[in-house]
């Protein structure tokens, strides 16, 4: 489908990441009419794991993924806290306990994006349109223009800003929004496991904490190789680029994990390809919508990495603003002030809580053994775990009430 034949009944997507074709798939499977507008000319992501826990997991059962997703899945055996230094474990739970109902899927970014773009083009063939950079917007009582970076415009009912934390579609709903760097950065890789001891390669989520940094590392499936992903964030003075594609080097990524268990020194070493960024935060923003105009996902609501949530409130949000619709079609003010008021509070929490996460990784205790043991019990005992998740994962965005 050109962009000429877009209908005008249509509601229009700014970006084609996981929240915009998430949004779109909910909208398809309700009779909704949409298409996606996504600035790149092809649909490739960089590597790059990703955590689904079960507040996600639901919403991908209810656009019927489940078997799509679970085949590109590794089930992890174990989930671990581990010292920096040492390696030490603490072992929070194994997939025969009670704990593993809150098993995340563990998949690459790329793969979920192929399944969603998959069940979009399935339902709507001509839905994404590539190259297509929306830039602003214009609105009246008849609809929205999107206006896109080649000067051409697109006219629809309603547009839907999924297009991430330096959403053009937000500066011209509420303006600029200056972010605020947190003083750490991020380093994340994938290393195929033949590279790696065989102790390395079990299927086990470990979080290795320590004094200034820690990484999460967990296995994950590409095409027939089975790989492990390196995420670690790590405090840093410098201020970065709010990029996540900007390349980095291992030696650098080595200096910064001086010191630590030679196990994650291998890992850094071995890996593909590093990439670096700075971490930000935003303030959180009081409205996401004006007449037909709305944003979802970190196009209103970015969020550190240390809860893994960002890509889980993407979908959530994408979910729960496609039941608004379908309850209410033709009133658009309607929809959108009962999306957020839905979204607005339990997104913003998430976004607190996540930021809260970076002093317990990152604790002056963990620089010796004989205090970490201690604090490690303390702050990962079931109840503080409990604490910290339950609330997050218990969340259904089918079932949540509408009003």
């Amino acid at each position: 489908m050109t962009l000429e034949q877009v209908s005008k009944s249509s509601v229009l997507i700014a970006g084609a990441g996981i929240g915009g074709l998430a949004m779109a798939l909910s909208l398809l499977r309700r009779g909704i009419d949409c298409d996606v507008f996504e600035q790149a000319s092809e649909l490739r992501e960089v590597g790059a794991g990703l955590w689904i826990s079960m507040n996600g997991v639901r919403v991908l059962r209810d656009l019927g993924l489940t078997e799509q997703v679970e085949q590109n899945c590794i089930a992890a055996e174990r989930r671990s806290i581990r010292l920096w230094n040492t390696g030490d474990r603490w072992p929070l739970y194994n997939r025969s306990s009670d704990a593993a109902r809150n098993q995340p899927y563990l998949l690459l970014r790329a793969h979920l994006l192929k399944i969603l773009v998959d069940g979009v083009r399935e339902l709507k063939p001509g839905a994404i349109h590539l190259s297509a950079h929306v830039v602003g917007f214009s609105q009246d009582d008849e609809g929205v223009r999107a206006k896109l970076a080649d000067g051409s415009e697109v006219e629809g009912r309603a547009l839907i800003g999924a297009d991430g934390a330096h959403s053009k579609v937000r500066l011209g709903l509420i303006g600029k929004i200056e972010s605020e760097y947190t003083k750490a950065i991020a380093w994340r890789g994938l290393v195929p496991v033949d590279r790696l001891a065989p102790h390395q390669r079990e299927p086990e989520v470990a979080t290795w904490i320590g004094p200034t940094a820690h990484v999460t590392a967990y296995p994950v499936r590409w095409q027939n190789t089975v790989m492990m992903t390196f995420s670690g964030q790590v405090d840093h003075d410098d201020w970065l680029l709010e990029s996540w594609s900007e390349k980095g080097s291992v030696e650098e990524c080595l200096k910064d994990f001086e010191g630590w268990h030679p196990d994650i020194i291998e890992l850094v070493k071995n890996v593909d390809t590093l990439n670096k960024w700075g971490l930000f935060v935003r303030p959180s923003l009081g409205t996401w919508s004006k007449g037909c105009v709305t944003l979802l996902g970190d196009a209103c609501h970015s969020m550190l990495p240390y809860l893994g949530q960002g890509v889980n409130m993407a979908l959530e949000d994408a979910f729960v603003l496609a039941r608004c619709f379908e309850e209410n079609p033709y009133d658009l003010a309607a929809v959108f002030k009962t999306y957020q008021g839905l979204r607005l509070d339990r997104t913003t929490k998430v976004a607190k809580s996540a930021a809260g996460m970076l002093p317990i990784f990152h604790n002056q205790a963990l620089c010796k053994p004989e205090t970490a043991g201690d604090y490690i019990k303390t702050q990962w005992a079931p109840d503080a775990m409990a604490a910290r998740y339950d609330w997050i994962y218990q969340y259904d965005a089918a079932t949540a009430p509408l009003h």
